[in-house]
């Protein structure tokens, strides 16, 4: 059994010392190539520097705050003898120039830092977290470059200060609407909504419809077949024309109240015209990315705006909104609502009839979105 046979012990003076990489341990097989030296400061602190040839590590010996001696065993195998002999301790850490680049750390370098030591120390948990949060990390600057480019690109024209005037037309739903017209038939233009080749498209099944065809055969919706029906018994020149405007709105109608499960690829709106057909899924509907077709709730607000108005140019400008709302399944409520934002008067004694007639009515404003239930 070891004998301890001497403890060396030294109150003055200068002691081995065991130094302590803050940041690592060093390797064994590089111990040959490590140098240090003791060093005593201006304020008499012992100062120990460590240098491996590419970096200097340094610390402070600190025996005022120890609460205990530490001892270095050496025991001689042959005799069995132990010595003890004290030692101060001492934590050397890299010693940076200050004038050096490595001294200019910003927030970015040193979450970089933290990054890093995040990957190479850190839990599976840990790193996973830390390179999902690299994946998402902005560039402030480089966003903030580019918002201020683009603005700077923009041109912003002056508009009139009237705002429910001049933005009037704006409206991607709305037809536009020329509140300088002299004569009613001037307030809206039909081929703002449909062009005349789309409704001339439907010129056959409104010619024989006009000369005593059946409605049944055309399984028309309830306002529809009110509508040309009266045109039929009227002896108006323009009837094939204001037939086929009836038979679009039919097929519109129609479109709106299909269940979107039902549009597919081989869905048709329309049998009679492809010109029809093409018109109102390019205009009330859009394929999103998945080539699937999409109607927003805000094509709905679209579609009743375009029957309105013609419905209105067809009907010598008058429109029964109860019988509307019963095909289009919304509210009566709504439709008088946009009806008043299309410029027309709604009658005091029979709300279920508006009008389109001069002077037109002031602007009055509505928001389009949808609340979901």
């Amino acid at each position: 059994m070891p004998i301890i046979k001497k403890i060396i012990t030294k109150e003055e003076g200068l002691r081995p010392v065991l130094v302590d990489f803050q940041n690592s341990k060093i390797n064994s097989n590089e111990g040959d190539n490590v140098k240090s030296s003791l060093y005593k400061s201006g304020d008499g602190k012992t100062v120990v520097g460590v240098t491996n040839g590419n970096m200097l590590y340094t610390g402070v010996i600190d025996t005022e705050n120890d609460l205990y001696n530490n001892f270095l065993l050496v025991h001689n195998k042959n005799t069995g003898k132990v010595r003890l002999i004290q030692v101060d301790c001492c934590t050397v850490s890299p010693l940076l120039d200050k004038k050096s680049n490595l001294m200019d750390v910003s927030i970015a370098t040193t979450a970089s830092s933290v990054s890093e030591l995040n990957k190479q120390f850190g839990s599976k948990k840990t790193k996973r977290s830390t390179e999902q949060q690299e994946r998402l990390k902005m560039n402030i600057n480089t966003v903030k470059e580019q918002l201020e480019k683009t603005i700077t690109d923009i041109k912003v024209d002056e508009v009139n200060t009237n705002f429910a005037t001049s933005n009037e037309n704006d409206s991607l739903y709305r037809p536009k609407i020329n509140r300088d017209a002299s004569t009613i038939d001037q307030v809206y233009n039909v081929e703002d909504i449909v062009p005349k080749s789309v409704l001339e498209s439907l010129g056959n099944e409104a010619k024989t419809i006009s000369e005593g065809g059946d409605l049944d055969d055309y399984s028309l919706t309830s306002f529809a077949s009110t509508n040309i029906s009266e045109i039929v018994t009227s002896s108006n020149e323009t009837k094939i024309y204001k037939i086929a405007v009836f038979l679009y709105i039919n097929y519109l109608i129609k479109f709106m109240n299909t269940p979107m499960k039902s549009i597919t690829k081989k869905f048709v709106v329309c049998d009679k015209s492809p010109e029809v057909n093409s018109h109102i899924l390019d205009n009330y509907s859009f394929i999103t990315g998945t080539h699937h077709r999409n109607r927003p709730l805000s094509m709905k607000d679209k579609a009743l705006c375009s029957i309105l108005v013609l419905a209105a140019v067809a009907g010598n400008y008058q429109v029964n909104v109860e019988t509307l709302s019963k095909d289009f399944k919304i509210g009566i409520k709504k439709v008088l609502e946009i009806s008043r934002v299309l410029a027309f008067n709604i009658s005091g004694k029979n709300r279920t009839v508006v009008t389109l007639k001069l002077p037109l009515p002031e602007p009055v404003s509505l928001s389009f979105k949808r609340k979901r239930k």
